[in-house]
């Protein structure tokens, strides 16, 4: 590769980062954020809703953390912002393989400038930032090794490992597994040629790689699967208007100038060249239409998270470079605006709605009723306040077990107290997602406890005192410590109730329904 084409990506790749950087030192922690905090403190095999990657990514944040104690939610994320710069990287290499080496750098700027795909797999903590990074592995070994060609024992052997690893991402990662598995039966069944010995290499790469998913899964009744599958029962019927304004929500979320593009992309002929071009597009098409369709199809029946098409549209970059890198393109003047305006909105609505979400600076555009961003705990912001009540900060320092009435919630008071509390954090709910698993870690003979949540929330913390049977627990007494407001830009976004309470007197009510859905 010349020097000249590597240096113009490694820019392109180091712009990307230090936008992403800038956001994610202003972005308070999220919901998932908070919660996948408590992967990295409680390593295991697998976890209950997601396989053992992001894990991983949270155990070296938590490590950066202890480093950066001033900026825990920028530490917590600094593993994913690295990781996505390897993953533009290996993109960019597949791409030029495929289609040449100004498609590479395109599709390089548009994992930079895609809001929906840098905020999943390249600044947030959550589990697409190595679903893409192995992706992106995948992607840049077929880019070498084409998928029905003759391979190598070693190179059916790390082809399986690769597999592996990618299963250890996100369960999205099987259905391009299953993907790659129908397509290489087909081929087979064409060429009527049965390749026994390669099949049996890849298949222990990919055990080899992948066991710790199903062992865990096989130690804890199959858990993961069972939450997952239930999800889709979440609703009866099917809503013919979910799948467009699904696409539709996609679109702006990935920008629409580049949202259109993946489409067209998708949407275009093939080249009628039978080289390596077509080959890569073949392959593409074949690991993102299925991806499309399951989802846009499941958003007709149950909700359909936004980054759940982050693998689609990440497979279908390589193709939206190359219809941008073909010959004459850039010769038109509004595409050459059209693509500069793109990247001056992009960049600047990012740091506006970062900012907003931060300080509130929109506060006057946004109406209070739609505008949930305050409800977002700044781990220092969230510190400073529990500081202004000595009773409850001198409870909270001498926990031996803090808890809240909600999974999501914990992670915020763990970060803010970083380097100030010993406490075991927990979660007593009807859905405790990977709580349940850590529960067991709690001391049992812990007598100081402070649980917390949300004033107004849906299931008050006083309502866990009183005997019912909806109640999933009981409690002993609880004594109450106070009310923190949380101000952003001087107005009360957030208030949180703290009650004390005797960890070693808690019991649950009834079991937990494992497979119930989050809604």
């Amino acid at each position: 590769m010349p020097w000249s084409h590597r240096r113009i990506l490694l820019t392109i790749v180091g712009l990307g980062l230090a936008l992403r950087l800038a956001i994610a030192a202003i972005l308070p922690p999220g919901y998932d954020e908070s919660y996948y905090l408590f992967y990295g403190q409680n390593l295991a095999l697998s976890y209950f809703d997601h396989p053992l990657a992001v894990g991983l990514w949270a155990a070296a944040g938590g490590t950066i953390g202890r480093l950066m104690p001033a900026h825990p939610a920028l530490a917590l994320r600094l593993p994913g912002l690295l990781s996505y710069c390897l993953a533009q990287l290996l993109l960019a290499e597949a791409t030029r393989q495929w289609f040449g080496r100004r498609a590479a750098l395109l599709s390089a700027a548009l994992a930079s400038l895609a809001p929906l795909l840098f905020a999943c797999g390249g600044l947030l903590l959550l589990p697409d930032s190595p679903l893409v990074l192995l992706l992106s592995l995948l992607l840049w070994w077929l880019s070498r090794h084409p998928l029905n060609a003759a391979r190598s024992p070693r190179e059916s052997l790390l082809f399986g490992l690769i597999l592996g690893l990618l299963s250890l991402c996100k369960y999205h990662a099987l259905l391009v597994i299953l993907t790659l598995v129908t397509a290489r039966l087909v081929d087979t069944l064409q060429r009527r040629r049965l390749r026994v010995g390669d099949t049996a290499l890849v298949l222990a790469g990919w055990l080899a790689t992948s066991w710790p998913l199903w062992l865990w899964n096989l130690q804890n009744g199959w858990l993961s699967f069972a939450f997952h599958s239930g999800r889709t029962n979440a609703a009866a019927g099917f809503r013919w208007e979910g799948p467009p304004l699904f696409l539709l929500s996609q679109l702006a979320l990935l920008f629409p100038s580049i949202g259109v593009l993946l489409l067209l992309a998708l949407l275009r002929p093939a080249p009628a060249s039978r080289d390596q071009a077509l080959e890569g597009t073949r392959l593409l098409r074949l690991l993102a239409i299925p991806q499309l369709l399951l989802f846009l199809v499941l958003s007709g029946r149950m909700q359909v998270l936004s980054s759940w098409l982050v693998p689609a549209w990440w497979l279908l970059l390589p193709l939206a470079a190359a219809v941008l890198a073909q010959p004459g393109v850039w010769r038109r003047l509004w595409l050459r605006l059209l693509a500069l305006l793109s990247a001056a909105a992009v960049v600047l609505l990012s740091l506006v709605a970062a900012a907003h979400v931060r300080w509130g600076i929109a506060a006057a555009l946004v109406p209070p009723a739609v505008d949930t961003s305050g409800q977002l705990l700044d781990p220092m912001q969230l510190r400073r306040s529990l500081r202004q009540h000595p009773a409850i900060w001198r409870a909270l320092n001498q926990a031996q077990v803090i808890g809240s009435n909600r999974y999501e919630l914990p992670g915020f008071l763990a970060l803010a107290l970083q380097g100030y509390s010993q406490a075991r954090f927990s979660c007593f709910a009807a859905d405790c997602r990977g709580f349940e698993q850590w529960r067991h870690r709690l001391d049992p003979a812990a007598r100081r406890g402070v649980l917390f949540a949300v004033v107004g929330d849906y299931t008050p913390i006083a309502a866990l005192a009183r005997s019912g049977r909806d109640q999933p627990w009981r409690f002993g007494p609880l004594t109450p410590l106070g009310q923190v407001q949380v101000k952003r830009s001087g107005i009360t976004t957030t208030s949180l109730e703290f009650y004390s309470f005797d960890p070693s007197r808690v019991t649950r009510a009834e079991p937990i329904n494992r497979a119930q859905p989050s809604g």
